[in-house]
């Protein structure tokens, strides 16, 4: 009998070819690459529970929760504030099919201070870096990229075109800049990236 074992497909495969794009000489001003590795959930907080899930998430996962537009993170964690009480929570440290069972792992830890839903495979997200990304986000969102203002550490929801967005700097990486969108837009954020990306020269990386 044929053997009929699914694997994940990543929300943006075969829409961002791994190669250089754009401009072809000199070093590439822009490194894309799509984070399908990640198990993703997000967290809502329920009423007066702000302590509760703070502790729980400290004591669970290291993790400091986020009060305002920002993000943390603790060994191959993440958390990033997207609205008030709301938070995205990620793990690029579960394989394949283990990534699933991170929504249930957070649930169990924070009982009944946040509601848990899973999010695993419904984002698509892109890893931007290189010495032009900051030029080249500045064509894509209407927000200042200024180091003052979107140091690492920081968050911020806004458009992309028409998407609306998650940008983001993880803390323990100062160059690498995340952004998100649902996965039903993920090509329309890759197009947009590898078109804004052109004129600095573009090279993207195998889907980690």
């Amino acid at each position: 009998m044929a053997d009929l074992t699914m694997l994940p497909r990543s929300p943006l495969a075969g829409h961002l070819p791994p190669g250089r794009h754009g401009r072809a000489d000199g070093a590439p001003g822009v490194a894309v690459t799509e984070r399908g590795d990640l198990a993703a959930a997000s967290l809502a907080l329920r009423a007066g529970q702000d302590a509760a899930l703070a502790i729980a998430l400290l004591d669970g996962f290291g993790l400091a929760l986020p009060q305002r537009a920002g993000c943390t993170a603790a060994g191959a964690l993440e958390l990033v504030w997207t609205g008030p009480g709301q938070w995205l929570a990620l793990d690029a440290g579960r394989e394949d099919v283990a990534r699933f069972g991170f929504a249930r792992a957070l649930a169990a830890q924070l009982g009944g201070a946040a509601s848990v839903t899973d999010l695993t495979g419904a984002r698509a997200v892109l890893r931007l870096s290189g010495p032009a990304v900051r030029e080249m986000l500045a064509k894509l969102v209407p927000i200042d990229l200024d180091e003052s203002v979107f140091p690492p550490g920081a968050a911020a929801l806004t458009l992309a075109g028409h998407m609306g967005v998650t940008l983001w700097r993880p803390p323990t990486a100062e160059d690498a800049w995340h952004i998100a969108c649902y996965r039903s837009f993920g090509e329309s954020l890759a197009h947009d990236v590898l078109e804004a990306a052109a004129e600095f020269g573009c090279e993207v990386s195998a889907t980690t």
